[in-house]
């Protein structure tokens, strides 16, 4: 059975964006964080996005929700 980040890289990029959407269509958002990664992870993550035509911001939003949901999922 795959661990749970390797079920998040088995989903589409497009599918996580969409289950993403459904739920801030009915969600706001109201907290706000700060991290530190990797540059070169980030620059990844913003080369993704780019390919979906979306905010990078929105792909890191998208797949925490996916990742903080798994159990449901199943």
């Amino acid at each position: 059975m795959p661990n749970v980040m390797q079920q998040l890289f088995i989903m589409n990029i497009e599918s996580l964006l969409k289950e993403y959407a459904a739920y801030r269509a009915f969600n706001k958002s109201d907290s706000v964080i700060n991290m530190r990664i990797p540059h070169q992870i980030l620059e990844r993550i913003k080369q993704l996005a780019d390919q979906q035509h979306v905010p990078y911001q929105s792909l890191i939003s998208s797949v925490l929700f996916s990742l903080a949901n798994i159990e449901e999922q199943k």
